[in-house]
């Protein structure tokens, strides 16, 4: 049997997720907590940023003049490359601005490290909370999936929060040859509303939320 071949799942895996449904007080189908293999050449993994002024208020958006789509930074990972590295990458990339991380408090369930203990919420036992929330970080703020529909591979789009400036002059050539986006700062609150994709707009709104616990008053 071949890798992109399906199989039947087992009893056990049955078992579990009858166990995850019930537990969602069946809100959620049993199907959707059977775990599946997409293998290496079915998977996309592209990254990018929500990309904001704080001193401004402002969000950096696209608009892509080949489709007329309005989007936020993004790109397929290079091999070899780690995920946060691409998503500043693509984010100076198309957009020609030097691209900075943004530390925020992101609820994450990436384990917080030996020196992170002492910020750590814990729990009656003494162990870190499943979530951590009180540590500043620069972990993904939202992971969108999807079927793409021109190759039909599994796509996970990792977004990460940076921050530019958006009186700065983009240097021009950072694009790839393809690409023909149009820059344009609009403001933080209004960003999201401008998106032609809704899970854009909630990656925006996601962003902003973890801005506002994190003491920025946007």
């Amino acid at each position: 049997m071949s890798p992109a071949q399906s199989r039947d799942h087992t009893p056990l895996e049955h078992g579990l997720a009858r166990r995850g449904s019930a537990l969602s007080n069946n809100t959620i189908p049993p199907t959707d907590f059977l775990m599946r293999c997409a293998p290496s050449q079915s998977l996309m993994i592209s990254c990018g940023c929500v990309l904001i002024d704080p001193l401004t208020r402002k969000i950096a958006i696209l608009f892509d003049n080949s489709t007329s789509i309005t989007q936020l930074p993004k790109g397929r990972k290079n091999i070899g490359e780690d995920i946060y590295a691409a998503a500043l990458r693509e984010a100076h990339e198309e957009t020609g601005l030097s691209v900075q991380p943004l530390p925020l408090k992101i609820p994450t369930r990436a384990t917080p490290t030996v020196t992170m203990m002492h910020l750590v919420n814990k729990s009656p036992e003494g162990c870190p909370e499943d979530v951590t929330s009180t540590v500043e970080n620069c972990e993904p703020v939202a992971v969108c999936h999807h079927v793409c529909s021109s190759t039909l591979a599994y796509k996970l789009v990792f977004w990460y929060a940076a921050q530019a400036d958006s009186t700065a002059v983009p240097a021009e050539g950072t694009m790839e040859a393809w690409e023909d986006f149009q820059l344009k700062w609009v403001d933080a609150r209004d960003a999201a509303g401008r998106m032609s994709m809704a899970a854009d707009g909630d990656v925006i709104e996601k962003v902003l939320s973890d801005m506002r616990a994190s003491g920025y008053d946007i």
